[in-house]
């Protein structure tokens, strides 16, 4: 059973990514599922990956990936949710960009019947993500307070949903004035993110930060009595799918600390997560892919480009053009 990886073998620009034949193990343990891969979702802890800045990354060289959706090809003799046929989205441990996965069953979802194959690979990674931010950490309420820095990404587009069910009150940011009308359509209010600092916009009761950096501070003194600022990215270290010593180096140092006794003196709170951690946890996974079964919410498709066109992708979501989800199609 042979299919195609697409591999981080050197650290650098979207023109290393590299193809090869993949070759996976015949055998099957009783709760393993396969496969067949028609789209894989694209993050932006791919590019940071690709760039070797995460963390927690497999040495090179090995596939990136964190979620797919296709058809279940094998299943072993233990499965019982899924059978020859189906059609699934997963999350992956990495190997995500692969035209076939082998996973245990728990990491697989069957596709709600109104989504189509694309919209299963834009779903596992963002909603997890932004559940975990919203529901776990947050407990948003209705009359809420909330910003979204990252409004216009995958991970963006669930957030404004669930806050719209939960009855919040609702700023999304956007780098491009021709974006705001696609936040507004969530039932948000949009700014650009030069508009919001010019702002007095503040007493926000949980803030969402994927920027990192000198913004931690500025958006720390925004937050209301009791709110909560949640970071899950250093973008700020990274431009147009390019880092240097110099511009992590300065991220990292305008990254504020936060002493215990400055926290409960401010009345405030600030942390961060890595949805990674919750992909390695059967039972956290299985409690929220139970919700994400319940949902009603759903991704945006920005663009899904052909697996050869991979650089393309990686550079289209670089280039912050994108509009919600972006995807590598392994089925043209």
């Amino acid at each position: 059973m042979n299919g195609l990886s697409i591999e981080i073998t050197s650290y650098g620009k979207a023109e290393l990514l590299s193809f090869k034949e993949q070759i996976i193990d015949e055998s099957l343990a009783a709760d393993e599922v396969v496969v067949d891969v028609h789209y894989s979702g694209i993050n932006f802890a791919d590019i940071v990956m690709r760039l070797g800045m995460y963390q927690d990354a497999p040495p090179k060289p090995f596939v990136p990936g964190y979620e797919v959706s296709g058809v279940v090809s094998r299943v072993g003799v233990g499965v019982t949710r899924f059978k020859v046929g189906d059609k699934v989205m997963a999350g992956t441990r990495f190997g995500g960009y692969s035209s076939v996965v082998k996973l245990p069953e728990w990491q697989v979802l069957p596709l709600p019947e109104n989504f189509s194959l694309a919209e299963g690979a834009a779903t596992p990674v963002n909603y997890i993500t932004a559940h975990i931010a919203l529901h776990e950490f947050a407990r948003i309420r209705k009359g809420d307070r909330v910003l979204i820095d990252c409004a216009t990404g995958g991970v963006g587009v669930f957030c404004l949903q669930m806050c719209q069910a939960a009855g919040a009150e609702v700023i999304g940011l956007t780098s491009s004035e021709n974006k705001k009308e696609f936040i507004e359509s969530y039932g948000a209010k949009a700014m650009t993110h030069e508009e919001f600092w010019k702002s007095d916009e503040k007493d926000f009761y949980f803030i969402l930060n994927s920027t990192g950096g000198k913004t931690l501070k500025l958006l720390y003194n925004r937050l209301t009595k009791s709110g909560q600022l949640l970071c899950i990215g250093l973008q700020q270290a990274i431009t147009q799918g390019k880092s240097s010593p110099f511009s992590i180096v300065k991220a990292l140092l305008q990254t504020p600390w936060y002493p215990i006794l400055k926290l409960m003196m401010g009345s405030k709170s600030v942390g961060g997560f890595n949805a990674l951690k919750f992909f390695d946890d059967e039972v956290w996974m299985k409690k929220i892919l139970v919700k994400l079964e319940q949902s009603e919410i759903r991704p945006h498709v920005d663009k899904a480009f052909s697996s050869r066109d991979i650089v393309q992708a990686h550079k289209y979501l670089e280039s912050k053009k994108a509009k919600g989800k972006v995807l590598i199609s392994w089925r043209e």
